[in-house]
């Protein structure tokens, strides 16, 4: 009877069913140890965090690395997660707070050790660097594929944590949630852009005019002086 019990769980949670994340392996790695102006610039819709060079867990090979967003009311309020199965998908539930945005293979410690990084200037080759995971990059409705990373909400908190999965697509491990990162403010923007709308296109029509007249005035008055003097 007990392995009957083992064996459905077992099923249960390969199906999809919740999994506690203190069951979880969890990694102290730190996913946010650049500063530079291009890791921390952040957007109205969108900002980018760093990813890890590489993963090593003690339990599980991880074979890639799933994205978690965490909407939030406010910098202090933590997200509440206690299971995977609170974390949605939005192509599921578009009205999820919690869910998962993206997903990209893992990079194993023993393979960065192996890369190398070389400037390339030549007009024949593409050199591709990875600098960061962008969160808020998608329109739902205009995309494909298991998960959906949409625009973020302006002067909104929100914050991100990876969850590990093992070659059977399992998630195994998992990091802590990142401090709260809040997206700018572009309320203003929005309604300078109404107040013109309409008046730009006839704005710069008549600024050209006006520049154009302007330059045939100062030419016909240097034609007009040159003539003079020669009388």
């Amino acid at each position: 009877m007990k392995w009957t019990v083992l064996l459905c769980l077992v099923s249960s949670l390969g199906l999809g069913w919740a999994v506690p994340l203190e069951g979880l392996e969890k990694l102290t790695l730190d996913f946010f140890p650049n500063n530079s102006m291009l890791l921390t610039t952040t957007l109205s819709t969108n900002f980018i965090v760093n990813i890890p060079k590489c993963v090593s867990p003690s339990k599980f090979s991880p074979a890639k690395v799933r994205i978690a967003i965490a909407q939030l009311p406010d910098a202090t309020s933590p997200t509440g997660v206690t299971d995977t199965e609170q974390i949605g998908n939005l192509r599921k539930t578009p009205q999820a707070t919690v869910y998962f945005a993206g997903e990209f293979n893992s990079v194993s410690c023993r393979v960065a050790r192996d890369l190398l990084v070389m400037d390339m200037d030549d007009s024949q080759y593409e050199l591709i660097t990875v600098i960061g995971f962008q969160v808020g990059a998608e329109f739902c409705r205009q995309t494909k594929g298991p998960f959906c990373n949409q625009l973020l909400k302006p002067s909104t908190f929100y914050r991100v944590n990876f969850f590990l999965l093992d070659d059977k697509s399992e998630i195994r491990g998992h990091t802590d949630w990142s401090p709260a990162i809040q997206t700018r403010n572009v309320t203003n923007y929005e309604s300078a852009d109404v107040v013109f709308e309409g008046r730009a296109g006839g704005m710069i029509v008549i600024t050209i005019l006006v520049s154009v007249g302007g330059f045939v005035l100062v030419v016909a008055l240097i034609v007009a002086v040159a003539l003079s003097n020669k009388k």
